[in-house]
């Protein structure tokens, strides 16, 4: 008899949440092509839960024919989990991307053939083929996946924030934590698949039962990643073009180079820009990106994001110098800062003080020298 209970109802809601969320991703605005990968991941994670959703309400007692239906795509967790997060900091996806779900294919594939079996013959192939044979290998083909899919993005993602250290101006209004928490969901789900996995293989095995406290947690994941990836659906990433242009450059006079690049910087003001990239810069001074970096670098010393930081941080402290009673915040975003945590990160950095201690030790020195301007009591940050 088919009987929702709190073990199925407790799924199937996070499922039907699941589900609801990927096709609200699926016509959202903005990273479009991003959403759509991290629709079909949640996708594939609800159809990870439906057998046990189904098991746990009596459908497949009531309607054996169930067997085999096509529910388990996990071998497509890994890849869309590595693209998902790749499209979503640049412009397009590799080349040949598809290639990542043939296994995931050739599964589906298995899975539809046994699941078009007569039910007799189907029950037959199930307890002296896939159970003793298949089931296996799927299983550890699942996790071994994961696992390397889970390596390859967390390389990449750092790999994308070095990039974001040296392109981008103001690199913490960037520090999103959307992308860890994508990974560390996984991860959850990695270790909880591998436990129960051990636990079934070495010391006791499991009925259907056993394992709900796994599928309450990845039906937890799955309310997880869709409440903050549709909250996080709109946030736009800088783009890494993942190209150089591999062409020798020419030893030269770096430095030369970079200082006169430097001072234009200056004395046009760009760096009161919030956003500014390197990307911007090197199209208004008429060269490449991966050209004005190598000349930051070689001829500074220091990467474009140091440069630019460096002119805020003087700018302030310019106008601290002079007694401006300016409050600090006001200073930093007329300065270029994009918040004020990414101002006090990096004014300390700088000058080894917050901006706080730094206007009073200023007062201070100030006020000791007969003949300078002084200044009322310290603004709060």
């Amino acid at each position: 008899m088919i009987r929702f209970g709190p073990w199925s109802t407790t799924l199937g809601l996070a499922a039907g949440f699941g589900t609801l969320v990927s096709v609200l991703l699926l016509t959202a605005a903005g990273n479009r092509p991003a959403n759509r990968l991290l629709a079909a991941l949640l996708g594939v994670s609800v159809l990870r839960l439906m057998p046990y959703v189904l098991g746990f309400a009596g459908f497949y007692d009531a309607h054996p024919w169930l067997s085999f239906a096509p529910f388990d795509l996990g071998l497509a967790t890994g890849p869309l989990l590595y693209l998902y997060v790749r499209r979503l900091v640049t412009p397009r996806l590799p080349a040949r991307a598809w290639r990542h779900f043939v296994p995931a294919g050739v599964m589906l594939g298995y899975t539809l053939c046994a699941f078009a079996l007569p039910l007799e013959q189907k029950l037959r192939w199930n307890d002296s083929i896939h159970e003793p044979w298949i089931a296996p290998i799927e299983s550890a083909a699942n996790m071994v996946s994961l696992a390397a899919y889970l390596v390859a993005t967390v390389r990449f993602h750092g790999r994308y924030q070095r990039w974001l250290l040296e392109h981008v101006s103001d690199q913490d209004s960037h520090r999103q934590p959307w992308i860890a928490t994508v990974l560390v969901s996984l991860e959850l789900s990695w270790t909880a698949t591998v436990g129960f996995a051990f636990v079934d293989r070495f010391l006791t095995p499991l009925s259907y039962y056993d394992r709900f406290p796994q599928y309450l947690l990845f039906a937890a994941i799955v309310l997880w990643l869709g409440l903050e990836g549709w909250r996080h659906a709109g946030h736009r990433f800088p783009q890494w073009a993942l190209r150089t242009d591999g062409a020798p450059v020419p030893d030269r006079d770096w430095s030369a180079l970079a200082a006169g690049w430097e001072a234009r910087i200056r004395s046009a003001g760009w760096w009161r820009e919030p956003g500014l990239t390197l990307s911007e810069v090197a199209r208004r001074l008429g060269t490449n990106e991966s050209y004005a970096s190598r000349a930051f670098n070689r001829g500074l010393g220091r990467n474009f994001n140091a440069v630019i930081n460096a002119m805020r941080v003087a700018a302030v402290q310019e106008r601290l110098c002079s007694g401006d009673p300016t409050p600090l915040l006001t200073m930093a975003l007329e300065a270029g800062f994009a918040s004020k945590a990414s101002f006090n990160r990096i004014f300390r950095e700088h000058t080894g003080l917050s901006p706080t201690a730094w206007r009073t030790a200023q007062q201070t020195k100030n006020r000791a020298q007969p003949g300078l301007e002084t200044t009322e009591g310290d603004v709060p940050a």
